[in-house]
């Protein structure tokens, strides 16, 4: 009987058959009329008129036969086609109403000259998009196109880089937020993302989440999970996204496959970076750098989100693919990861200076980053933020230095990404600068001055010896303001910070040292020395100054005490606390500060006896 009706009482039948999701009606119907209904037809008859909501399972089949022209018999189930919807019509009715159907388009309408030209490939992107745009059924796009994947690299790469994506921000990462501030996007408009907007899109709502979450619960933070799961999946596709800024017949001969994920280092360690510097080169060009610039632009405004980042995420070769990619082979070339694993690197010091917090929090959050980037380049992990200065580790006096004709410019976020940047290109000496910078801010702002790392580093570099006196004095201000007494040993730890601030424990003997290399280093020595014992005399506290003095046997502080007893105004305050009934005529042979200055019998560098001081 279906032989008997004419091309259009066919066309308008699968219509019908599609329109009412009568699958097994197709199946039997179309294979017997192939002289009219050719396979592109078919499954542009479904892709218009088959509801987007029909489960896949029920037409998976169906049209892979249909796109292959191999209907299979014993997939086929027997059933009576009716033919009533249309034997009715004439022709001259039938070409009318054909002519009226407006089938829709395969989407995109031109595939890349790298992909297949595969009809079913082109209804299964077709189909899922109108899926998603037509109804939001995000989840019968995965059970459409997962069954397919094998068969094919074109469409392996469009689902893991667009779909996987998707998937997982809306219906399983975020699936409870319906409240959330970040809009939906479809997956054709996210197909079509740069790498910057891209990236912002799909980290929003873990940005909405961690940045209320402090370092002692990172693990509980989902900036790392997203980056792995959602940024890498979308990595997968860069090189079909660059192929389509460029003209595709010359890059075809240069083409490299996207294959499978990475773990990381053996046993999914982190992989070591080695550290060759960053040259122009090194640039490569990759969606990944738009990853580390929008890391570095974020740490700017919470750096903790970036440490739980860095605390949790490898770089590049740290992805999950969901097992959807193809095993065997890496889904980018080693020498290109090698050079973006160094950019990751470059982006953890970049970071830290580019933080503009001063808390608690963004101090922990750069030492966390300090750990990782000793992991990631082989280095040996820093001490605990709390550690005293004596065991801090010692570093060399020549650290790397800004050029002054680049002012603090250097140190803009927009420059910290440079190749061979001075401070954050990966380095032993560079990793040892941004170490000692933490702990300086740590210490200062145990001693009362919060600052964020980035005006501790224009300290160190920029700031003259006057302003640089100007913090000690601020320092040394608030240690004595709001009326709080220290004992003698609280004076005593806050002294070796005061000094271990202005040489960081380098050259603590060299007495003919006039500088420093911390970043209170400018103040002349003896100026320093004396701007701290002020503030220990007025706070009766000068007997703990002198016994620091003794105990590192400086001449120079204990001639200063001396000299600053007896000539400064302070001398009849420090008479009066000892015995406010006696003189200072009458005190001062006798004075508990200066027998202890007098008793101390000092050594030359050979060993021999030197005067005591006068």
């Amino acid at each position: 009987m279906a032989k008997q009706l004419s091309g259009a009482q066919c066309i308008l039948l699968t219509v019908h058959y599609a329109s009412s999701a009568n699958i097994k009606a197709l199946h039997s119907f179309t294979p017997t009329r192939s002289d009219v209904l050719e396979p592109d037809l078919i499954l542009r008859i479904l892709l218009t008129y088959l509801p987007e909501s029909v489960e896949p399972k029920e037409y998976a089949s169906y049209v892979e036969e249909v796109a292959s022209r191999l209907y299979l018999d014993y997939e086929r189930e027997e059933v009576d086609v009716d033919l009533s919807p249309v034997k009715d019509l004439s022709e001259e009715q039938a070409q009318k109403q054909v002519k009226r159907l407006h089938l829709r388009e395969y989407k995109p309408m031109v595939f890349p000259p790298s992909a297949s030209d595969d009809l079913l490939n082109r209804f299964l992107i077709s189909r899922g998009l109108l899926m998603d745009e037509q109804a939001g059924l995000l989840n019968l796009v995965q059970h459409l196109v997962e069954p397919f994947l094998p068969r094919n690299e074109y469409l392996r790469t469009w689902y893991i880089s667009v779909v996987l994506p998707i998937v997982r921000l809306e219906l399983e990462y975020y699936s409870d937020q319906a409240d959330s501030k970040v809009p939906q996007m479809s997956l054709s408009d996210f197909a079509n993302q740069d790498p910057a907007k891209g990236i912002d899109f799909l980290l929003r709502k873990a940005l909405e989440m961690d940045g209320t979450v402090s370092m002692v619960e990172h693990s509980n933070t989902s900036i790392g999970r997203d980056v792995k799961g959602l940024v890498g999946p979308w990595m997968y596709g860069h090189t079909e996204r660059k192929r389509r800024k460029m003209n595709s017949d010359s890059l075809e001969s240069a083409r490299s496959s996207p294959d499978t994920v990475g773990q990381g280092g053996p046993g999914g360690t982190a992989r070591k970076v080695p550290l060759d510097g960053i040259t122009d080169e090194d640039k490569t060009g990759h969606d990944w750098e738009g990853m580390f610039r929008w890391m570095v632009a974020n740490a700017k405004r919470d750096l903790t989100v970036i440490a739980h980042l860095i605390e949790d995420w490898d770089g590049p070769s740290d992805v999950d693919l969901g097992g959807f990619s193809e095993g065997g082979r890496e889904y980018i070339d080693e020498e290109v990861l090698r050079k973006l694993e160094l950019q990751y690197a470059q982006a953890g010091f970049a970071a830290c200076y580019a933080a503009e917090g001063d808390t608690q929090e963004i101090i922990r959050g750069a030492h966390g980053i300090l750990a990782r980037l000793a992991e990631l380049l082989d280095f040996l992990p820093p001490p605990d933020l709390a550690s005293s200065v004596d065991s801090l580790p010692l570093v060399e006096r020549q650290l790397p230095e800004l050029g002054t004709s680049d002012s603090v410019n250097n140190l803009t976020s927009e420059r910290l990404l440079e190749p061979e940047h001075p401070l954050t290109t990966p380095r032993m000496e560079t990793y040892m600068l941004l170490q000692m910078l933490v702990y300086s801010t740590y210490q200062l702002a145990g001693l009362g001055l919060n600052l964020a790392l980035i005006d501790v580093a224009k300290l160190l570099f920029y700031a003259s010896a006057e302003e640089q006196l100007a913090v000690l004095q601020k320092v040394l201000h608030r240690l004595t303001e709001h009326g709080s007494r220290k004992d003698e040993a609280e004076w005593a730890a806050q002294r070796k910070k005061l000094m271990w601030l202005w040489n960081w424990g380098i050259d603590v003997d060299d007495e003919q040292a006039q500088t420093g290399a911390g970043v209170l280093g400018r103040i002349k020595r003896e100026l320093f020395e004396e701007e701290m014992l002020k503030v220990f005399i007025d706070t009766g506290c000068r007997i703990v100054y002198v016994d620091a003095a003794l105990a590192t046997k400086n001449k120079r502080a204990l001639l200063l005490t001396s000299r600053y007893l007896a000539y400064t105004f302070t001398f009849p305050v420090a008479v009066n606390e000892v015995d406010p009934g006696k003189n200072a005529e009458e005190l001062a042979p006798e004075d508990e500060l200066d027998t202890k200055i007098r008793s101390l019998s000092l050594t030359d560098h050979d060993g021999n006896e030197e005067p005591e001081v006068k």
